[in-house]
């Protein structure tokens, strides 16, 4: 029997399925409440940080969307029960909305998360309800000005041609069409015309072999001949069926109202046909290229370039590449389109089995350069959506209730036609019902929200090494609770903003993820969600100090730490044993505590089990015969002020011990422990902790438990065992 050592160079590889004979020494058997980060290691998770309550009750189905306008203007819009409403994202206040056209747009909606999409041009949101048949007005109605309430894409102010006052959020149509005569004959070429008609007269130009047969319209005015339309069609949109617009105006106010759509101005429905939207219901808004695009059943249409509300040809005899364009994503399968991202040099979509690639070539988007075509063909949960981060486009695939993710990459000029799966080394890990994916590009993550388990949030990290090769691809689990379900989440400039559907209403939290946030009035991070600070007021005849929470916490996970108001004792615990309740938002400590203030909020563990060790040969390959007796393990730890060490050498029956890392050297006669937490200013500490484990390879259980207020970092480990071989070489 020999006596070996192995190290586990660092523990960021996250949770794997794997059997523990082929996993990688950074991967773990269940990670929780952690945060994987390449450069300083493993650590507990961040808090949730309490914004503001949005709503008392929170409603039983809502579409959330982030609007991110600059760096100093956030905000959070929430369709729910036939409105809509919008709170700053920075201070949780919920700003005006107003509905001059009304709220009928949002009513037909019957699943408002699925129902609806939006997506934000600078001050303006357009909103699409996938419910809506997108319609014609009647005959005519393009010749008078709409009365309603009507939107225009315009980022300045000023005032037109015609002395209107226009700019974000203030009612400005395009032009109607002049009132039309009847048309009063046709004639095969141009020059056949009538040289001295009557004002307003209109002719049809057949065309000849010399004109390719193009067939066009014209009419008489001021003079001269000029394009026109064939009299009596519908040529105006209905804009009541079309996606609506959300501005935030001057004021800092908001306003939904319908957009404004240009009528068809030349031709009739065969040189210049309805687009392809009318009479189908819009599935997804996109910007690409200078144009606004929908998809719609299986094709793609993108606006006249720098007109987003123009959808018609602006001449009947030559096709101008600023012109719209449509085109279908054809295969041998229904191909409904639901998603779109604009990525690398074209479009990604999917229908709910097959994913295209939209392109164009080196001369511009045009109907000539416009290709596309299929890329990867996976079932794909289109309640999830597609989420570009960096070069990367990631979806959910869902099957026998678990969810996987995959992940897409098309370089410019590649022919990528697959769709690498970043969860095949734990495919039972996420539950199905994924509704969201959340993109933090610049930390290298990804979010993900699903029904299967609505309290949490699974999180997948990653880091390329190389242009092929990852040097990391972990994931791990977020859990905020039983009784909280995570609505939605959006990721903004370092945070990740949260709306969470709690006993006591919904709320918006959120999670700072840049390294070396704190709180304005301690000098280390606390680790307790919901986290926020109140003051108290100090009672001499009562003997009490009096708290009044902003919110109703769950009592057993509450807890009260004191700032450097406390002299000498910032940082630690009020012993939860002397919390008084007076109300469910209401709590009194003894009299010895100041008024404060103090920071408050909900405890949450941080777990980190890891995998079965095995011995290797020198090509790292385990070896699964012989017998392996773990002797000890060594953890290497920074900035930790306190974790617990929960050993099982038999797999059940642990043996916990509570260690405050920056006391190890001190001989202080006692246990060291939590309670520590209570009485002395948290110390934090960088070093290793030894301890022993006695146990065989295929049954010890070895844990990282920090269940505590202060934070923990674990950068690697080692081990040691006994490893014993009958058989000889």
């Amino acid at each position: 029997m020999s006596l070996t050592s192995k190290t586990i160079p660092s523990m960021i590889g996250g949770v794997s399925q794997q059997s523990d004979l082929v996993r990688s020494p950074d991967q773990m058997q269940d990670q929780l409440n952690g945060w994987s980060d390449i450069a300083t290691g493993v650590s507990k998770r961040p808090p949730t940080q309490l914004v503001a309550k949005l709503m008392a009750n929170a409603p039983a189905d809502a579409f959330v969307h982030a609007m991110n306008r600059d760096i100093s203007e956030q905000y959070i819009a929430i369709i729910a029960d036939g409105v809509i409403r919008v709170f700053d994202v920075l201070t949780g206040e919920e700003r005006p909305v107003e509905g001059p056209s009304g709220w009928a747009y949002l009513s037909t909606a019957t699943d408002y998360a699925a129902d609806f999409d939006a997506v934000t041009v600078a001050d303006y949101t357009f909103v699409t309800n996938r419910k809506v048949t997108c319609a014609l007005k009647p005959a005519g109605a393009d010749t008078t000005p709409d009365n309603d309430y009507q939107l225009w894409l315009n980022k300045t102010y000023g005032v037109d041609a015609n002395g209107v006052e226009f700019g974000p959020g203030v009612s400005y149509q395009y032009a109607p069409n002049p009132s039309q005569g009847f048309l009063s004959g046709t004639v095969q070429r141009f020059d056949k015309l009538p040289p001295t008609p009557s004002e307003g007269t209109i002719y049809q130009v057949r065309g000849d072999d010399t004109s390719d047969f193009i067939s066009y319209y014209v009419v008489y005015r001021a003079g001269a001949w000029e394009e026109c339309l064939k009299p009596g069609m519908a040529n105006a949109i209905d804009a009541k069926t079309m996606p609506h617009a959300l501005i935030r105006t001057a004021d800092g106010s908001f306003i939904f109202a319908p957009f404004s759509w240009a009528p068809r101005r030349v031709g009739d429905e065969s040189n210049n046909p309805n687009p392809g939207f009318i009479g189908r219901q819009i599935q997804r808004v996109l910007l690409y290229q200078n144009r606004l695009g929908f998809l719609f059943d299986e094709s793609v249409g993108l606006s006249e370039s720098g007109q987003f509300g123009n959808w018609w040809r602006m001449s009947q005899t030559d096709y101008l590449d600023t012109d719209p364009i449509e085109t279908t994503a054809t295969s041998t399968k229904v191909a409904k389109l639901y998603d779109a991202v604009a990525h690398a040099d074209g479009i990604f979509m999917t229908s709910d089995q097959t994913q295209f690639a939209m392109s164009n070539g080196e001369i511009g988007l045009t109907a000539a350069s416009i290709a596309i075509r299929p890329a990867t063909n996976y079932t794909v949960n289109t309640k999830a959506g597609l989420t570009a981060c960096g070069s990367e486009i990631y979806f959910a695939v869902e099957k026998s209730g678990y969810a996987s993710v995959r992940e897409y990459t098309r370089l410019s000029g590649s022919d990528a036609t697959s769709a690498a799966d970043v969860t095949a080394h734990c495919p039972t890990f996420i539950p199905g019902g994924v509704h969201a994916l959340v993109a933090a590009d610049d930390l290298n993550a990804i979010f993900a929200l699903t029904q299967g388990s609505p309290q949490s949030i699974f999180v997948y990290q990653f880091y390329w090494s190389s242009a092929d090769e990852k040097a990391q691809s972990a994931w791990h689990r977020w859990d905020f609770g039983s009784g909280t379900e995570i609505v939605a989440a959006t990721y903004l400039q370092g945070l990740l903003y949260i709306v969470a559907k709690r006993g006591d209403g919904l709320w918006l939290e959120k999670v700072e993820l840049q390294t070396g946030a704190t709180p304005a009035n301690v000098d280390h991070d606390i680790y307790l969600d919901r986290r926020t600070a109140v003051q108290g007021e100090l009672s001499p005849t009562a003997q009490r100090t009096h708290f009044v929470l902003p919110f109703k916490p769950v009592r057993d996970r509450f807890r009260m730490v004191r700032t450097n108001a406390f002299t000498g004792r910032a940082e630690t615990l009020i012993d939860p044993q002397s919390y008084e309740w007076v109300s469910d938002t209401e709590v009194r400590v003894p009299n010895s505590e100041i008024a404060g203030p103090v920071i408050v909020g909900e405890g949450y563990e941080f777990a980190l089990e890891f995998s079965k060790q095995f011995i290797r040969d020198s090509a790292g390959v385990a070896k699964a015969t012989g017998r392996t007796q773990v002797r000890s393990f060594t953890v290497n730890y920074t900035g930790s002020a306190y974790f617990k060490v929960a050993v099982a050498p038999y797999g059940t029956d642990e043996t916990v011990e509570e260690i405050i890392p920056s006391k190890l050297a001190e001989m202080t006669g006692r246990t060291l422990g939590s309670d520590t937490l209570k009485l002395n200013q948290p110390g934090y500490h960088t070093g290793s902790y030894r301890f022993l484990v006695m146990g065989q390879n295929i049954h010890t259980r070895i844990r990282l438990v920090n269940d505590t207020h202060v934070g923990s970092t674990f950068v690697s480990a080692e081990w040691e065992a006994l490893y014993h071989n009958r058989a000889r070489a």
